[in-house]
């Protein structure tokens, strides 16, 4: 899965970089996190989720890698620290047909309103962004959009494909990697080579890795 990315970069280093010119390490980094994303908008299908003991929790930022409070240096610098390095006075368009959106749809009544509701010459219109409902989270360099408001109606969208969100909601992750690396296993401690956590995720923890080598690369979302 890394020799992939790595045969991306090759491949892009070829490229003349024109006006409005993605990273094609970008669609890579969303087919690496399509799994979760199709895990997390499809489970309603299958099971009421609604109990103590959610199969799906909520999804955050750091549900994909490992606890926040989680110490990644031998001074006491958590997860939380590198997690939450706020990026001011940048703004992003996320597009919610090709960009990693990751929503949680959590409510089966809201889940079928919303897919059947919104749309072209549906009773609620073509996806348009409320601004006081939709909320996103964007984690650099990476690019993946976490949603912390308005899952149903976004996940429509993606499944619709089509809609826009633009946020402020911007974070740096770059930090992390002076201090963390994953060998697919673990998250280990570069310092010492000591263990952080196991890997729960193995796509995240590619895209973990994509992430070092889109930082080394000065390439970012």
């Amino acid at each position: 899965m890394i020799s992939i990315a790595v045969e991306i970069f090759k491949e892009a280093d070829k490229h003349q970089a024109k006006e409005n010119y993605k990273h094609p390490i970008l669609n890579y980094v969303k087919l690496l996190g399509m799994k979760l994303q199709t895990a997390y908008i499809t489970h309603l299908l299958y099971e009421d989720d609604h109990g103590e003991t959610k199969k799906y929790p909520s999804i955050t930022p750091w549900l994909p890698f490992f606890d926040l409070s989680k110490k990644v240096s031998l001074d006491g610098k958590t997860l939380y620290d590198m997690l939450y390095r706020k990026v001011e006075n940048m703004k992003i368009e996320v597009d919610l047909n090709q960009d990693l959106v990751l929503p949680w749809p959590w409510n089966y009544s809201r889940f079928v309103k919303v897919i059947s509701s919104i749309g072209e010459s549906r009773p609620w219109g073509k996806w348009k962004q409320d601004t006081l409902n939709h909320r996103i989270l964007v984690l650099l360099p990476m690019g993946i959009c976490f949603v912390e408001g308005g899952n149903h109606s976004i996940t429509s969208g993606i499944i619709y494909g089509e809609g826009k969100v633009q946020t402020e909601d911007i974070y740096d992750f770059s930090e992390i990697y002076k201090y963390v690396y994953t060998d697919g296993l673990h998250y280990k401690r570069i310092e010492d080579d000591s263990i952080i956590a196991n890997v729960k995720n193995l796509e995240f923890a590619v895209i973990f890795e994509v992430g070092r080598m889109m930082n080394e690369r000065k390439v970012s979302r």
